[in-house]
């Protein structure tokens, strides 16, 4: 036991930090969430410190000490911090709202305390500083603590906590509970759906299906299981139509990647039990859905199939995210560079819509129906470079490492390296792209569950690469 929680315990705490929005979100509120990751980012950043992963040969004092040079000297580091700087100081500068001119008798959206610098509502900015945190550890701790087995770990719990806190939503809608009920709905009035981050983890089982046979991790294949049936339900309960048909493509793309991977790596009957167990998680959940998900839900997802005429996007909906593009367009001419103020845009919306743009929105409309052009109404230019800046750093080391993979196999002569990279590589990009594509219909992307979840394995994604084989070092990245 001491053996397992000393070579897998950094990868648990990431996991639960990672997958702790998923548990509360329907539940708790943002300050309650917001505390909560602080929490656990201080317990992942001690784990990072004290338990990384480490390599053969390698004394613990001396991987405390390579984690912590590598930490040091990553970039990124250094400008995750500018980010949490900014995302404080976005917190403290609340003070946007709605004021009313007595002299004049008109209603103005009032700025922030200090307006040259990035400001929010009062009381909208503690969350992302606590994300800006959280993800500042997952990111640094997949870059530079994690080795080959416990990055399988890690999408592995994850995975697996993903799916059981989607057990526990769905439970707790068929006992009736509202705050879960409201999520169900996937309302458009305001387009921020928890399912996006329950595909993400959808994704990640299946390449922990095919982790569990590599590593020989017989024992967790109900755990997994458990993984891709809730996270599909959750999906399912908590994301519409077109976020569910994206996560499935993309769920089919990385399964087939890991199962060409499987085959070719392991060989005899891997192939067979995988699918075993994916058919597996299909019948449980099946099971999950015909006990606990509410009518409501069913009679709701995919309901244009039988409509004359259904589309799987409706045109009144392309019509009202074409006047919200619009207004939010309108507000990023008179606030350019930061932005009207973070949760501002429902404000915004009542300033700048037209009277005939009412009758294609809602009139409690909360958010746009495409999050780039909220981002960008919201934080402004300045705002939207440092939001994307994390993903450019991510892929650049995605690509060097790439590239590197690709000379060791040339050097080698083993050109199938290339092909067969572990699925875990295909896990990061995969899933920034379809949660990047979905920000284009909804604004699921900038939430805790998702934002943290696509971080954690872009990050985890770029350092799967084999390195070349004459160095070896993920061959002997091996645990204690």
């Amino acid at each position: 036991m001491q053996k397992a929680i000393s070579k897998y315990g950094l990868a648990a705490h990431l996991a639960l930090l990672a997958v702790a929005p998923l548990f509360l979100f329907p539940f708790c509120g943002e300050e309650w969430t917001a505390r909560t990751l602080l929490w656990l980012s201080l317990l992942a950043a001690l784990w990072l410190f004290i338990e990384p992963s480490r390599r053969q040969g390698e004394m613990l004092h001396d991987a405390r000490g390579r984690v912590f040079v590598s930490v040091v000297r990553d970039p990124l580091f250094w400008f995750s911090l500018v980010l949490v700087l900014m995302a404080l100081v976005r917190w403290l500068n609340g003070g946007v709202k709605m004021a009313y001119d007595a002299e004049n008798m008109v209603w103005s959206l009032r700025g922030p305390v200090v307006p040259f610098l990035p400001g929010s509502v009062s009381g909208s900015g503690f969350l992302p500083f606590a994300v800006s945190v959280a993800v500042c550890v997952l990111m640094q701790s997949a870059r530079h603590a994690l080795g080959k087995s416990a990055r399988s770990a890690f999408v592995a719990i994850a995975s697996f906590l993903a799916g059981l806190a989607s057990v526990i939503a769905a439970v707790s809608a068929a006992c009736g509970h509202e705050g879960v009920l409201a999520a169900s709905r996937c309302s458009t009035v305001n387009a921020s759906f928890a399912g996006n981050a329950f595909g993400v983890y959808m994704v990640a089982s299946m390449v922990a299906i095919v982790v569990a046979f590599e590593r020989k991790w017989k024992r967790a294949v109900p755990a997994i299981i458990v993984a891709a049936s809730g996270c599909g339900i959750g999906l399912y309960m908590f994301a519409p139509d077109i976020v569910v048909v994206a996560y499935s493509a993309a769920a089919v793309v990385v399964f087939a990647f890991s199962l060409a991977y499987a085959q070719f790596k392991l060989g005899g009957l891997v192939l067979p039990k995988c699918l075993a167990v994916l058919f597996i998680s299909a019948a449980v959940g099946s099971v999950f859905f015909m006990g606990l998900v509410p009518e409501s839900v069913k009679e709701a997802r995919f309901a244009f199939i039988s409509e004359e005429g259904g589309k799987l996007v409706p045109e009144s909906f392309l019509a009202a995210r074409d006047t919200l593009s619009s207004i939010a367009f309108a507000v990023c001419k008179d606030h350019s560079w930061l932005g009207s103020g973070l949760g501002s845009f429902p404000m915004d919306i009542r300033f700048n819509a037209a009277e005939a743009d009412w009758s294609v929105i809602a009139a409690t409309q909360m958010s746009a129906l495409n999050g780039w052009w909220q981002l960008l109404a919201e934080r402004g230019i300045a705002g939207m470079i440092f939001f994307l800046s994390p993903l450019f750093f991510l892929a650049w080391t995605y690509a060097v490492r790439f590239v590197d993979m690709v000379r060791g196999a040339f050097s080698s002569r083993h050109y199938a390296d290339i092909m067969f990279a572990h699925p875990v590589c295909a896990l990061g990009p995969v899933v920034v792209a379809v949660t990047a594509a979905c920000g284009f219909m909804d604004c699921s992307f900038a939430r805790p569950e998702a934002m943290m979840a696509a971080a954690a394995m872009f990050a985890l994604s770029g350092s799967a690469f084999p390195a070349a084989r004459k160095t070896t070092d993920d061959e002997s990245d091996t645990e204690k």
